[in-house]
Order: C-alpha cells, then sequence, then structure tokens
C-alpha cells in the first residue's frame, strides 16, 4: 500500500462527460444505494509508508513509561505508543525511539528534546499518568502535567498533554484533541460516526433505516449537521450529542451540502427547486432561510473561508463542474479553477491560504491543492484508487480524505504535501470525513490536574 508522493501540475485531462451538478449528484446518490453492503466492525489503525516530504520534522525522542508495582492490564495501547502514533501523525516530528534514555542516541539524531512519563494503578481501576516533557542535553524538565484518568480516557490525556507539547515546541495549537465525523456503512446502512481523530473510540451518531451522509460539525463541536432521506428526499438535520434530532428548514423540498460559518454557526447548503439547484444561507435556531446567490447555473458544496469573508462552489456555469469564489453578501464572483473539466467539493485552508478539492484524471478522481487565484497546482494523490472528500485539519497542516485504494473506502490522513500518507479506519467502508473546529480550550479537558 506504498504511495510515493508525486507533485506535479497536470499536464492532461481525460474524457469527461458533461453533466450537471444536479444530475451528477442524483446519479452519486443511487450508485451510494446500489453498492454491496459491509459489516462494520471496530476501528483499527493502519499506517502507510511515508512517501517524500517537503515538510520541515522536528526530531524528537519517544522513552517508554515506567510502570510502578501492580498489574496493568492495558486496554490499548501504552502512553509511548500513544503519543508516538500522534507524533508521526501531525506531520511535525521524527520520532527518535528507544527504550531508555539515550543521549547518544538522541544527540546522533538530532533529537533536542524527549517524552517519557510513569504511570500507577489507581484505586477504583483508574491509572495515574505523569507526563514529561525534556531537554534530552542537560534533562531540564519543560512541560510536566499529571492526569487520573480511566483506561478509557487514557488515549484522551496523552492527546491533551501531546497538543501542550505542539503547543510549547511550535507555539501553536495541536489537533490530536480534535476528532472527525465521517460516514461508515453499518449493517449495510451508511451512517453518521465520530471518532478521535486517529480513528479510535468510534461513536454511532444516527442510527436509522435508511442513508444518511455529509456531516459537518456544529460551530461549538456540540453537535453535527448531516443529510437524511428519511422522508424521501434529502433533508438537512442537526442533533446535538446526547440530544434528539431535529429537521432543518422543511419549507425547503430537498436540502444537502451543507457548511457550518465557522464564526456565526449560520448554515450555508444546496437547496434543489423545479429542476434548479441553489445556495442557500439560514439559520438553524429559528429555522428562518433565504437564498444566497441568483446564478443561473447550479451550485452545490459550498465552503466557507476561515474568517468567513468569503465562499467557494461547485458550479456547471462553464459547463462542467469547476469551483467558484464570491464573497460572503454573494459579490465579486469569480471562477478559481481553469486546469482539467471535472473539479469539486473545495476545502478551504484554515491557513486562508490554500484550497483543496477533488478532481476527475482519466477516470479517477484525485485531490490536488492550489492557491487562491487557481495557481500553484499541487497533485497529492495518483495512481492509487478513488481520492475523494479532503478535509483540512484546524491548524491547516493536516487533510483527511477517503479513498478505495486498498479495495474499500476508508479514511486517511495526509500531510498538506501529500506525504505521509496514513490510514486510520480499517473495516467496513468509511468515507465523507469532516474535521471538527478547535475546541475552546484545545489544551485542556476534564480528567487533567
Amino acid at each position: 500500500m506504498t504511495e510515493r508522493k508525486q507533485v506535479m501540475v497536470r499536464q492532461k485531462v481525460g474524457k469527461i462527460f458533461r453533466i450537471s451538478s444536479l444530475a451528477l449528484s442524483i446519479v452519486f446518490w443511487l450508485l451510494l444505494l446500489l453498492l454491496p453492503s459491509v459489516s462494520s466492525a471496530a476501528i483499527d489503525t493502519i499506517a502507510v509508508d511515508v512517501g517524500i516530504s517537503v515538510f520541515k520534522t522536528m526530531p524528537i525522542g519517544v522513552v517508554p513509561f515506567s510502570e510502578a508495582k501492580g498489574n496493568i492490564e492495558w486496554v490499548e495501547e501504552k502512553p509511548h505508543q500513544i503519543v508516538t502514533r500522534d507524533a508521526e501523525l501531525s506531520g511535525r516530528f521524527e520520532v527518535i525511539s528507544s527504550d531508555k534514555f539515550n543521549l547518544a542516541l538522541f544527540s546522533k539524531k538530532r533529537a533536542k528534546h524527549y517524552i517519557t512519563g510513569r504511570v500507577a494503578p489507581q484505586p477504583g481501576g483508574k491509572l495515574k499518568l505523569e507526563c514529561f516533557l525534556y531537554v534530552a542535553q542537560t534533562k531540564d524538565l519543560l512541560l510536566g502535567e499529571t492526569y487520573t484518568v480511566s483506561q478509557q480516557d487514557l488515549r484522551r490525556a496523552m492527546h491533551q498533554f501531546f497538543d501542550e507539547v505542539i503547543m510549547r515546541l511550535w507555539a501553536e495549537p495541536g489537533v490530536a484533541s480534535t476528532k472527525l465525523a465521517y460516514v461508515s456503512k453499518i449493517d449495510g446502512i451508511k451512517q453518521v460516526v465520530v471518532s478521535d481523530y486517529d480513528g479510535f473510540h468510534r461513536t454511532q451518531v444516527t442510527r436509522d433505516t435508511v442513508i444518511s451522509m455529509m456531516p459537518v460539525w456544529m460551530k461549538d463541536n456540540k453537535g453535527l449537521i448531516y443529510v437524511n432521506f428519511k422522508t424521501h428526499r434529502p433533508k438537512l438535520y442537526s442533533k446535538m450529542f446526547g440530544g434528539s434530532e431535529k429537521m432543518l428548514f422543511p419549507q425547503l423540498d430537498q436540502t444537502y451540502s451543507p457548511a457550518v460559518n465557522p464564526k456565526t454557526g449560520e448554515l450555508l447548503f444546496s437547496s434543489t427547486v423545479d429542476g434548479k439547484t441553489d445556495l442557500f444561507i439560514g439559520n438553524p435556531a429559528n429555522g428562518k432561510a433565504r437564498k444566497f446567490a441568483y446564478l443561473k447555473s447550479n451550485q452545490t458544496s459550498p465552503a466557507w473561508s476561515p474568517y468567513a469573508s468569503e465562499v467557494l462552489f461547485t458550479s456547471d456555469r462553464g459547463g462542467g463542474p469547476q469551483i467558484f469564489v464570491m464573497g460572503s453578501d454573494g459579490s465579486d464572483l469569480r471562477r478559481v479553477t481553469f486546469m482539467g473539466r471535472y473539479n469539486e467539493r473545495a476545502s478551504w485552508s484554515p491557513k486562508g491560504d490554500r484550497i483543496a478539492y477533488t478532481s476527475m484524471d482519466e477516470g479517477k478522481m484525485n485531490i490536488y491543492t492550489c492557491a487562491l487565484d487557481g495557481s500553484d497546482i499541487v497533485q497529492l494523490t495518483s495512481n492509487a484508487g478513488n481520492n475523494e472528500h479532503p478535509t483540512w485539519s484546524p491548524d491547516g497542516n493536516l487533510i483527511a480524505f477517503s479513498s478505495n485504494r486498498s479495495g474499500s473506502y476508508q479514511i486517511y490522513i495526509m500531510r498538506m504535501d501529500g506525504s505521509n500518507v496514513t490510514r486510520i479506519t480499517n473495516s467496513g467502508e468509511n468515507t465523507a470525513p469532516t474535521w471538527s473546529f478547535y475546541y475552546e480550550n484545545p489544551n485542556k479537558q476534564e480528567g487533567a490536574k
């Protein structure tokens, strides 16, 4: 499953059928309904070989945590295994593993810091977890945190600590405490699920007898908005975690392709009326919605800019699906993609400087990024099945996507340059990932002392 990254500007485009966005959506969903069912089991994680990267990584040592006397029956991975996975997924570090502190090794590999700790069993089946970040040369303590957690919350505590390491060494928030929502086929039905960003601790959100799809996060991460077909029409629904489901904008016949305004929580979405698909904007709280832009072409798959000042969307106004952008008031319309006849599902980097999108190459879907004016095109995937639904991590360094390169559709994470491709789901069929926003304080969660 090795993928060697190829960074290149596309030189040719395969033959593409000209098809409207609406017709494309209908064909796509029909194909989804006809796909054979695949049972879903527990999520595992499998790393794919690392390709060539233009990222500059920081070497960091990782030493297994010492274990106090007492039997610890590990339910998942041990602390050093969790932090190693976080470091490798982050794209920021080159992990230097050692069974014990080894200054010679760390110095040879230029690892100026190392992570280790202690863990001890506590009454009630809990664990006392002490996590440390040291300067390798002097063993000075840079960061220390203590957590008393259950085995089930051990991974969350380690994610939290690793995000604090990122803040200390990079002066930026990390994404280890964030989550992914995606669509998973369970007992033959596509349902919405949520997991940790690394694929662990999956939770099923919808439990319907008809398909659910296109999940997006609410502004405060307290719930999801998604599409469901229980009325035999695509309709938007919202669901708070632990709460009940609510249909949104029932006055509109068909609603789909939701995008949440990162500043206000307003919802931009597509709605089809009399065969014409337009963008609408609405307030999920009061149910009011209005047409966002009055264009002659079909418009779908909207995406907000990081500061909600502009909107990306897919339109067939050029004869085939292409990416366009306009202001948040519907003004200043301009085309972004020009190379290739089929470009869709754009996602705006949180850094605001690039977009990721899906493009068809000789019948295969691949992921590209480009600058906001359509220049500096970089192909991130190639020769590895269909690759779709790119979604940026909140720090803008990573992209999650779905791919059938292994035979069935699974969720993968890669760096923004296409390297370090890592598969994070391993069973059933999983598609359409969407990354959560940063939590209000990504470095402090319940359970830390």
